[in-house]
């Protein structure tokens, strides 16, 4: 390599240096508080609803920071705990005579909310005007961490790029030969710039996607968290807190039996000749319609903000 060449090449990788240097220092002082709150948490355990919040949802590869997954998280331990029940309609209440005191703020937050107003459903958690209290005891728990990696491999893609072929260029322009070529002719450098390109493009692989989630020992800590804290609820309890999450109007009431079985007025005179059938009859008919009137009595809520 001339001299020449030496020197041209010396001032453009310095300033490809320059670039990836710039990009890192602007991701350390981006991540700065990040990187301490992930560095005070490394010894103890991670909080099971902070960790929903992170993780938001059940299932890998989930956009993180979602409200809806730490308030089925925080609904799924007061059950597990024994401190609150579900119903198949998915309305979560706290038995009488249950006195167990929550040290969590969450917790304490919504078993006094689900007492004051005899119960309610995660949508409702999340959504009515009464439960603002449990959504902002909800917030605080949010870890302060960014939800996407953010925008540094294309910058230092883009960096490589222009180095690789401004380099070429500018050595063409001075006439410099090829270095390694036994040809001396410039022209060379309009092709020879490729393999330079991808040779200083490599590095930009260290840089994760834009869009992926940064963080990941942290979200295999919170997964595991997760995984701990509700490893006795059952399969039932899950897809109840799963209908729990539905707005009213998306779930179907189940058919009435009583009402809607068509019965002959011989039949119904047989079943009278015994009284207690007759008033288990009574009773089925007067049950069901006094279930359907509390179903349309609870089913209100709010359309509200999520995350």
């Amino acid at each position: 390599m001339s001299g020449e060449t030496a020197r041209i090449a010396t001032y453009w990788l310095l300033g490809f240096g320059a670039v990836n240097a710039t990009l890192y220092s602007v991701w350390w002082l981006r991540t700065r508080d990040e990187r301490k709150f992930l560095r005070d948490i490394r010894t103890k355990d991670v909080d099971p609803i902070q960790a929903a919040w992170w993780l938001g949802a059940s299932w890998e590869g989930a956009s993180p920071q979602q409200e809806r997954y730490a308030a089925e998280v925080a609904v799924s331990l007061l059950l597990v705990g024994e401190d609150a029940e579900i119903d198949d309609d998915g309305r979560i209440t706290v038995p009488l005579g249950r006195l167990g005191s929550q040290k969590d703020p969450v917790l304490a937050a919504l078993v006094g909310l689900l007492r004051r107003h005899e119960g309610a459903t995660v949508y409702e958690l999340l959504n009515a005007p009464p439960f603002q209290g449990f959504r902002t005891a909800l917030e605080a728990r949010r870890a302060p961490l960014r939800t996407w990696f953010g925008y540094y491999r294309v910058p230092a893609l883009t960096a490589a790029f222009v180095t690789a072929f401004g380099m070429s260029m500018h050595a063409m322009l001075m006439h410099c030969a090829v270095p390694g070529l036994p040809d001396r002719d410039p022209g060379y450098w309009t092709t020879a710039w490729i393999p330079v390109w991808a040779a200083l493009a490599a590095p930009a692989a260290i840089w994760p996607q834009e869009l992926s989630r940064p963080w990941r020992r942290f979200t295999r800590r919170c997964r595991a968290a997760v995984t701990g804290a509700l490893a006795d609820r059952s399969s039932q309890t899950r897809y109840r807190v799963y209908v729990s999450t539905s707005a009213p109007s998306d779930r179907r009431a189940p058919e009435d039996k009583a009402l809607s079985r068509p019965r002959a007025t011989a039949d119904i005179t047989a079943r009278k000749s015994s009284p207690y059938e007759g008033l288990a009859e009574d009773l089925d008919v007067d049950l069901a319609t006094g279930s359907d009137a509390h179903r349309d009595s609870t089913g209100g809520g709010d359309m509200g903000g999520g995350d």
